[in-house]
């Protein structure tokens, strides 16, 4: 449930009151389409504005842009405020309709089968869900909620006020910071792809004694794999994103505020800076260093080194402006090939048989 007056009263900074009842009470978020006289509405476009008009949203939260083309809003039913950014007035005011906790807290504080070690630390108002596992010298903080057959071994340590979904793993020794999310069935702190061959081409595990160390407010998403290191520790640090289906190997170190989308893979001992940014199914390859504000295309690999912030893609990795032109060009390689082929013979410069 949300209040106008709330979003007058809290968050006047980023929301511009135009007109309205600030006594509107929104239950529900919706689309404009689909609306209703207790819905909380988001418009960017003038139809997205006749559509919450008719529709009598409760409240109504506009893109500034929307002001100077459309339709004049007097009359209107609900509450309208104006923002500059539809995305941050949606991260702000969609917490008041997120029932996730609900999803933890319907068994109250501690389910009965959850299994707790004598010797682990569990802070205040932690939930634990049915079946999960809190290995011996284990520290959940305060505020921390733990799904159903979550598992988080021997000496690892979850920060305040983190979420673990159902059938997350924490490997032991592993440590995640605080106001962190992790999605179902991702796993934080498996083994790394360690092997020596020897003579006979016969792999040899070489144990990984290290961990894995995450920073505070990082959310990882479902089906997730971040190995531990052989000897010190992979890192994911503060503010990062990983989308589903994201693969971290050993020993590799995440910078502050990135953004990983699905598919992302990185091999081992490879270091990326600050505030990355990447479409899907990428690929960054090992032992190499990835600079600060570096923005990658969908489906590029990196292979060497970059040391220039900006954007690229590709394979190989090129200059974004560049790897479009050479994408572009694909599509007629193979005409291109005949019409070379074509003027070869013309030249009578066909090679020898």
């Amino acid at each position: 449930m949300l209040k106008a007056i709330t979003i007058q009263t809290e968050h006047s900074a980023a929301f511009r009151f135009l007109q309205g009842d600030l006594e509107a009470t929104a239950t529900v978020c919706r689309k404009p389409e689909d609306a209703c006289a207790r819905s909380l509405v988001y418009v960017s476009d003038p139809e997205q504005l006749a559509q919450a008009m008719r529709q009598r949203a409760a409240i109504l939260i506009m893109h500034e842009k929307v002001l100077d083309s459309a339709s004049p809003i007097e009359g209107m039913a609900g509450c309208v405020f104006a923002v500059r950014a539809v995305p941050m007035a949606m991260a702000t005011l969609f917490r008041y309709f997120d029932c996730k906790a609900a999803r933890f807290t319907q068994w109250g504080g501690r389910h009965p089968t959850a299994l707790v070690h004598e010797a682990a630390v569990i802070g205040r108002d932690v939930v634990l869900g049915p079946y999960c596992v809190i290995g011996a010298g284990a520290v959940v903080g305060d505020g921390c909620m733990i799904g159903s057959h979550a598992v988080v071994e021997e000496g690892a340590r979850v920060g305040e006020r983190t979420l673990l979904h159902p059938h997350v793993f924490v490997g032991a020794r592993c440590e995640i910071g605080a106001d962190c999310e992790i999605h179902p069935h991702s796993s934080i702190g498996s083994d790394g792809f360690g092997y020596a061959v020897d003579g006979q081409g016969k792999a040899h595990k070489i144990p990984q004694l290290g961990n894995v160390v995450i920073g505070d407010r990082v959310e990882i998403g479902s089906n997730c794999a971040i190995d531990r290191a052989t000897i010190s520790s992979t890192r994911v640090r503060s503010g990062a994103k990983l989308d589903n289906l994201c693969h971290i190997a050993h020993n590799c170190d995440l910078g502050e505020d990135g953004m990983y989308t699905a598919g992302f893979m990185m091999a081992g001992s490879t270091t990326i800076g600050r505030r990355f940014m990447t479409g899907g199914n990428t690929v960054v390859s090992a032992h190499l260093t990835v600079t600060d504000d570096v923005i990658l295309a969908g489906r590029s690999t990196v292979t060497k080194d970059i040391t220039e912030p900006g954007a690229y893609g590709g394979y190989p990795l090129q200059p974004l402006k560049e790897a479009l032109k050479t994408l572009a060009s694909l599509a007629g390689l193979t005409a291109m090939r005949k019409d070379l082929r074509e003027v070869v013979r013309r030249l009578g410069m066909c090679p020898k048989e």
